[in-house]
C-alpha cells in the first residue's frame, strides 16, 4: 500500500513537498502543470482533471484569490 493512501490531496502535496508548486500552478491557471502535479501524488488523470476544474470554477472556496 502506498504511503499516500488515506491522505487528503493537501496532505499528499505537502508530504511530497510540492504544495507551493501546486499553488503557483493554480494561481497562474496552468491547468496542465496542476494536473501533472496531482498525478505525482497518485491521483488518476481523470481525478486530477476534475479536481483542477473544480478549483478553477470557485477558487475562493479553496483559498485561492481570482486574478
Amino acid at each position: 500500500m502506498s504511503k499516500l493512501a488515506g491522505m487528503t490531496i493537501n496532505e499528499r502535496l505537502f508530504h511530497v513537498g510540492i504544495m507551493d508548486e501546486f499553488d503557483a500552478a493554480i494561481l497562474s491557471r496552468d491547468q496542465e502543470e496542476a494536473i501533472a502535479l496531482l498525478q505525482r501524488v497518485e491521483l488518476s488523470k481523470e481525478e486530477a482533471m476534475a479536481t483542477v476544474a473544480t478549483i478553477f470554477e470557485a477558487p475562493d472556496t479553496y483559498g485561492y484569490t481570482k486574478r
